[in-house]
């Protein structure tokens, strides 16, 4: 298979990769008052939503991690064949 055709089919894989919604995102949003500093009171409040957007986030980093390293390898691999 010809380079270009190995991008394209990890192109279509990507695109078949859910979107994702962290919660962190989300929280944030409702953490944080409109003069932009974070509502303290309202965060240890929601400690425990907190720690599982946190834990959620981290999750994600780390897979994303894993599939970046993982075309990095696609690559180098590739660049010892030619």
């Amino acid at each position: 298979m010809t380079e270009p055709n190995e991008i394209e089919q990890i192109v279509q894989a990507l695109k078949k990769v859910p979107e994702k919604h962290l919660m962190i995102v989300e929280l944030a949003r409702e953490l944080v008052k409109e003069d932009g500093e974070l509502d303290y009171d309202t965060t240890a409040e929601r400690q425990r939503e907190v720690n599982l957007a946190v834990a959620e986030a981290k999750a994600y980093s780390k897979a994303t991690s894993r599939a970046v390293d993982s075309l990095r390898r696609l690559k180098a691999r590739q660049a010892e064949v030619y």
